[in-house]
């Protein structure tokens, strides 16, 4: 039977609730949270707090939205099968295509992260050998299956969230003894939120633009409803709460991060290695850089082998779509794995190779495709539940109306407070679709085939 179903191109139904919530854990790689401090910490000058705030707002409306969306249609593909079937086909490959490139992109810097802070502490070995290494270890993993990718990213998430405790143990006795210096303002501490001195808008907008890309776990869960045991309840479940618990937890680092060292923003050497520099500094626990640089590396490298895991899914879709050459990208092998899928993505891991010195750059690349899909969705729910099932009510116009909108509007807002370089290179990629499209559809004068959901 299960040799049947593989023959006719279709996932094995393995997964249950608590794998798909690790599963959205993985790929957001809980740890990132640290990776981003240094940067966005000086960026947002101490109010790195209220960065995670903003952003984890927008995602908890628009994850309502994937969650409900994910109701009404159990198919790989995301936001791709969302608009489509709510606005149009090619929307729908526009909404698709621009979250292709978050997916492509994402496992690549996480490599290329991997890589820098390896090259740092095992200087005898180049970066440019551990990139290599990395995506053959992830194309074997991602090669023998989605159960034992689960397997693997249940580990590592545990790993994370372990440092992650005890990173807020030792943070809250850092701030009690007086913090990183003395400088601590006590545990609570309320410039890490809003600093009246130096707040100014566009100080929390730009980076909080760059942190949707720390949520995009929330939207790799709803890759994965074609391999969900029951995706009709468990999908839309696992995307709330890993959006929400994502939130919580991430603001929460923040701020203990804040409030150790208030003035770290100001006295940080090296942006790019801040948490190092801060974690160097805490007393309570040596050694605490070291821990986190092992911690963080298998965190990078769960993130990426989710994200390959997701994006050779989205990829089969298109291909099962025949919007993308379906020999090619609709193959599927005798293990239910888009293989020649993971060999691109493979292929395009390499480009860390090229990108050592440039990794804010990269996740501000990535935030492009994030909002861009996002908005889209945000947009296609009305569309599809009033005017396409006509569904009317107080209820209704809150859930299918209201959060939405909310979600719509904050995501246009950071879309519009994203650096210049990533939108002129996602317009790019986009117009690249966009001629793809036109080439297929002749002119647009046909629509691209739609998806079997049944």
């Amino acid at each position: 039977m299960n040799s049947e179903k593989q023959q006719s191109g279709e996932f094995k139904k393995v997964l249950g609730l608590g794998s798909l919530i690790i599963f959205g854990l993985a790929y957001m790689a809980p740890t990132v949270v640290f990776n981003y401090y240094g940067p966005l910490s000086v960026a947002s000058e101490g109010m790195y707090p209220t960065c995670f705030v903003i952003t984890a707002i927008a995602m908890f409306f628009t994850a309502f939205s994937y969650a409900n969306m994910s109701k009404e249609f159990q198919k790989s593909g995301s936001a791709y099968v969302y608009v489509q079937k709510s606005l149009n086909p090619h929307f729908g490959f526009a909404a698709g295509w621009v979250m292709l490139l978050d997916y492509l992109l994402l496992p690549m810097i996480c490599i290329l992260c991997v890589a820098i802070y390896m090259e740092t502490y095992v200087p005898a070995v180049p970066a440019w050998a551990w990139v290599i290494l990395l995506v053959a270890l992830l194309f074997v993993i991602n090669a023998m299956g989605i159960s034992m990718a689960a397997k693997v990213d249940t580990v590592i998430v545990i790993a994370q969230l372990l440092m992650m405790a005890l990173f807020v143990a030792v943070g809250i006795v850092t701030i009690a003894r007086g913090g990183i210096d003395g400088t601590a303002n006590g545990l609570i501490d309320g410039t890490a939120f809003y600093n009246p001195d130096v707040f100014e808008f566009r100080l929390v907008l730009y980076p909080a633009a760059i942190l949707c890309v720390s949520f995009l776990g929330f939207d790799a869960v709803s890759t994965l409803s074609e391999e969900a045991k029951h995706p009709k309840k468990d999908i839309p479940r696992a995307i709330v709460l890993v959006c929400l618990g994502a939130g919580l937890v991430f603001t929460l680092i923040a701020y203990i991060a804040q409030a150790m060292w208030p003035v770290g923003y100001q006295q940080i050497t090296d942006p790019d290695s801040g948490i190092f520099e801060l974690l160097a500094r805490i007393q309570t626990i040596p050694h605490m850089d070291i821990m986190f640089l092992v911690v963080d590396n298998i965190g990078s490298v769960a993130c990426a082998l989710s994200g390959q895991a997701a994006v050779i899914r989205i990829m089969y879709n298109m291909g099962r779509d025949n919007i993308l050459p379906k020999k090619i990208f609709g193959h599927m092998s005798k293990k239910g794995v888009p293989l020649y899928n993971l060999i691109i993505v493979g292929l395009i891991g390499l480009v860390a190779l090229f990108f050592t010195d440039n990794i804010l750059g990269g996740v501000e690349l990535v935030s492009f495709g994030a909002l861009t899909g996002f908005i889209l969705v945000n947009i296609s729910v009305p569309f599809y539940f009033f005017r396409k099932k006509g569904i009317r009510g107080g209820k209704a116009i809150f859930n299918y109306g209201a959060l939405p909108l909310i979600a719509t509007v904050i995501c246009v807002y950071l879309w519009l407070n994203m650096a210049a370089a990533a939108k002129i290179i996602g317009i790019i990629w986009l117009a690249v679709g966009i001629v793809i499209l036109a080439v297929k559809t002749k002119g647009f004068r046909k629509l691209p085939p739609e998806m079997d959901i049944e």
